[in-house]
């Protein structure tokens, strides 16, 4: 006897309570016969029918038609063709009195399934999985259904849909395997429930097991990175191509992204060796994101195009802006993002031959650079940027000839533009030409002319960011149009000119040169700059000349700024910021060759500081710089230095007043040579009867010490030409926006096959005011439900004038889901501000006909 008889009776008092009228107890080894005098209940009368069924009968179904009662009969269950008391039992709830049985009414399983759950004992001797399969919302009501309910519980799934269950079921056993300890699937065996396991993963997940085999949670990974590759491989074995997506995506972008990588890292290459040849094209591998080595396969094709000089930079930033958000994207994007820079640098080369030739005049020559020559410094940073941050490998080597051939291009720019500029240098007469604003009058035209006031939206904000050369305030400018900051974004327009900077284009005079009206001269001995005689050099001598002209101006270095987590400006009508970091890294020759890193971290830092200063009350922001930069990734050759006779003697002789850097000369005399162009200080707006010597072209003096590569000082496009960003705070700001997004759908609105195409197109080419878009594409039911195997997350950035160009094809492989649809929706969902929810910018509903397709 399992169980007593006041076990029982609790037991048959709870079968009653959801208004039962019989309760049929079969009790084949009549083990309870005495049950129904020992067993007392309160709702109902147990009839013993043992012997006289007949009679008992008519007891049930006549006399007592209306009372609740517990049939018993106990003996040999008789065959259903002779049991008198079969139509009564099939209307009656059973009753089994053992342990199979009390685990039935735990669990919510009928009691005619006590043979399954006794083949499985093992499984409920545990209290825990008792109670996680009877809240498993799976149904229980047959033995196949009861397996996959406990196999689904045992694995903690708590979905109500089968096909749910065994997604959550495959990914716990591949997160156990990844971790090396396959604890459930020892359990399922032990539960005699692994058959049942393999089964649920071949109906709803397409994965068969081996016969030959002893199924492995391993061929299973192997398998669905198989069919993660979709059509790249030819492999029956493979599993279903739109679960394998949908399953290991979401392995990859949960918090079991090492368990996806585990399987990556043990299967990757033997999946990849089963790739034909002739499908690794950048073409057929574009919308494919399983393993690593497609991403390398199409990096390879886009470096070999550079090597033979045909850099096409929209195909590469069309792949990239494709797979940014794909599950290497993190590995991959420097190695993307150089191979666009190229192909960027060498357009914007090859444009500046065309039209260098053009400019004639200072004026002409410095448009052109301002409107369209300066790009071809931003490519060259940005190459050699993205080149420094990519990890060495195979592919840094084969990119080796298409670097070289842009360090080679950009040399001969710089030399080039530079003789251009500087036969025009003082065209007007004395630096800087009165035509063309320049740094002298900034505090005058750009600060005391918005007549600022220490009230909330009167203020004026400065930041001077040292070294800021224009073609990086122009690039700072663009990312704040189309920040996302808060305070900035949609409360501010963003403008960027130009001014001249003065020369030699060094610190200290660029600095004098930003504070209010006064002559300058330059100590021939130190290069310190006093304005009016008064000395200019460090923040407390420059917020005393300010604060002189502008009563109660605000004066600060970036870094206390950055710290604070809210500035109070009090009374001041003015705030000044010195930010330092590009030209701190670059004039260090250690550091030197991370500059391009340091411009990246200055527009960062910035952008802060703009935000603290319009929080602060500022309603306008100015960004300058005292001086930009040259700046060459590889160390210059000899011929890149150019030799003046007696300049070091000259230097070390302490009698004699003069000093130089790499890129100029100071002093009462300087050596005469043809290398150098020399003027008096008066031709340079200066006071003093000293003069200023600049190398000819972008060579360098020679100087101990100090890094080569990073240079200013002199007379260049790059050195000479100052940003002036102008941040406005408005309430009403047009213009200011991410590009706009639709789609095409491609052929028929029929889905008859494993997938659905349609074209994203983004309306606008970024570009000032116009920033990027991030958009989501999926296929939907009519309830929202994701229908298709991924949501395809694609970053919408092209710069391309060109309306093709700003295409992007997107495929979505179809889950078996679809078929309980008469439609689906395919959609575009766009970003709703910073945030991290997406709207509907454009949907296409879809007929569902693949009984047609899906037989070919």
């Amino acid at each position: 006897m399992d169980i007593d008889y006041q076990e029982i009776g609790s037991r048959l008092e709870a079968a009653f309570q959801d208004g039962t009228r019989l309760v049929f107890w079969e009790d084949e080894q009549g083990e309870y016969g005495d049950a129904p005098d020992a067993v007392a209940l309160e709702c109902a009368d147990i009839i013993d029918v043992t012997g006289h069924e007949l009679a008992a009968k008519r007891v049930i179904l006549r006399e007592r038609k209306h009372d609740r009662l517990v049939v018993y009969r106990s003996g040999e269950i008789p065959h259903a063709g002779k049991d008198l008391l079969l139509d009564v039992k099939l209307s009656a709830k059973p009753f089994v009195c053992s342990t199979e049985g009390l685990w039935a009414d735990e669990c919510g399983i009928p009691a005619e399934l006590a043979q399954t759950i006794a083949d499985h004992a093992a499984f409920f001797k545990n209290k825990e999985r008792r109670a996680a399969l009877a809240a498993c919302p799976l149904p229980k009501d047959n033995p196949e259904a009861l397996r996959f309910a406990m196999v689904a519980s045992l694995l903690k799934s708590c979905d109500a849909q089968p096909r749910d269950a065994a997604r959550a079921m495959a990914k716990r056993a591949l997160v156990e395997w990844s971790r090396g300890d396959e604890q459930s699937m020892r359990m399922l065996g032990d539960a005699g429930l692994a058959s049942s396991f393999w089964s649920a993963m071949r109906e709803h997940i397409g994965y068969t097991a081996p016969d030959t085999e002893q199924p492995s949670v391993g061929d299973f990974a192997f398998r669905l990175l198989e069919g993660r590759c979709g059509k790249l491989i030819e492999d029956a074995g493979k599993a279903s191509e739109a679960e394998s997506a949908h399953l290991l995506d979401d392995l990859a972008r949960d918090k079991t992204r090492d368990a996806f990588d585990r399987i990556v890292g043990e299967y990757a290459s033997a999946v990849a060796s089963m790739v034909p040849d002739d499908a690794k094209t950048v073409d057929l591998l574009e919308s494919v994101d399983a393993i690593p080595q497609i991403d390398e396969w199409i990096l390879t094709e886009l470096a070999s195009v550079l090597a033979h000089g045909e850099a096409d930079a929209r195909k590469a930033e069309h792949v990239w802006a494709a797979r940014r958000y794909g599950l290497f994207a993190d590995r991959f994007q420097y190695h993307y993002e150089v191979v666009i820079a190229i192909g960027e640098f060498s357009r914007e080369f090859r444009a500046y031959k065309r039209e260098c030739a053009s400019g004639a005049g200072l004026a002409a020559v410095l448009e052109r650079y301002c409107v369209s020559w300066h790009m071809v410094d931003r490519r060259y940073r940005e190459v050699f940027l993205a080149h420094s941050l990519m990890p060495n490998g195979t592919f840094k080597i084969a990119l080796a000839d298409a670097v070289k051939r842009v360090q080679a291009d950009y040399d001969w720019f710089l030399m080039d533009l530079t003789d251009r500029w500087q036969v025009h240098l003082l065209d007007e007469g004395a630096w800087p030409p009165e035509s063309i604003e320049s740094q002298d009058g900034f505090f005058r035209n750009r600060i005391e002319m918005e007549f600022p006031r220490a009230e909330k939206g009167k203020r004026v904000g400065v930041i001077i960011s040292a070294a800021m050369r224009d073609e990086v305030g122009r690039d700072l400018a663009s990312r704040l149009a189309a920040t996302k900051a808060k305070g900035l974004a949609g409360k501010a327009s963003v403008e960027c000119s130009h001014i001249l900077g003065m020369i030699p284009s060094y610190t200290q005079l660029g600095m004098a040169a930003l504070l209010p009206e006064g002559a300058m001269e330059i100590d021939p001995a130190t290069t310190a700059v006093t304005k009016d005689g008064k000395p200019t050099l460090g923040t407390a001598n420059r917020a005393k000349i300010i604060g002189e002209r502008m009563a109660n101006s605000a004066v600060m270095k970036a870094a206390d700024v950055l710290d604070v987590p809210k500035l109070d400006l009090a009374d001041a009508p003015v705030a000044v910021v010195y930010h330092n970091v590009i030209d701190k890294v670059g004039d260090e020759s250690e550091t030197e060759g991370r500059v391009f890193e340091a411009v990246e971290q200055a527009c960062n830092e910035v952008e802060r500081l703009v935000q603290t200063l319009v929080r602060a009350g500022c309603g306008k922001v100015l960004v300058t710089s005292d001086h930009g930069f040259l700046f060459q990734m590889q160390n210059p050759e000899s011929y890149a230095y150019v030799e003046v006779p007696g300049l070091s003697q000259l230097k070390s002789d302490e009698s004699v007043s003069c000093d130089h850097t790499r890129r100029f000369v100071v002093g009462k005399t300087i050596p005469k040579s043809d290398s150098l162009i020399e003027y008096a200080a008066v031709d340079l707006s200066l006071e003093g009867d000293y003069r200023v010597a600049i190398p000819r072209g972008v060579t360098r003096l020679r100087l101990r010490g100090s890094g080569a590569r990073f240079v200013h000082g002199g007379a260049s496009l790059q050195e000479n030409v100052i940003p002036v960003i102008t941040v406005t705070v408005s309430k009403d700001v047009s213009g200011s926006r991410p590009t706009g997004v639709e789609g095409f759908a491609t052929g028929r609105t029929v889905i008859t096959g494993h997938d659905v195409s349609v074209i994203v197109y983004q309306v606008d080419p970024c570009g000032n005011r116009i920033g990027p878009q991030t958009v989501k594409v999926g296929a939907y039911a009519a309830d929202g439900s994701l229908v298709s195997s991924v949501e395809k997350t694609i970053e919408l950035s092209s710069e391309s004038g060109d309306v093709e160009e700003r295409k992007t094809r997107v495929t979505l492989p179809l889950l078996d889901e679809v078929d309980a649809h008469a439609s689906v929706f395919v959609r575009i969902s766009k970003r709703i501000g910073d945030t991290n929810h997406f709207e509907c910018a454009w949907q296409q509903e879809y007929a569902v006909n693949r009984a047609f397709g899906m037989d070919f």
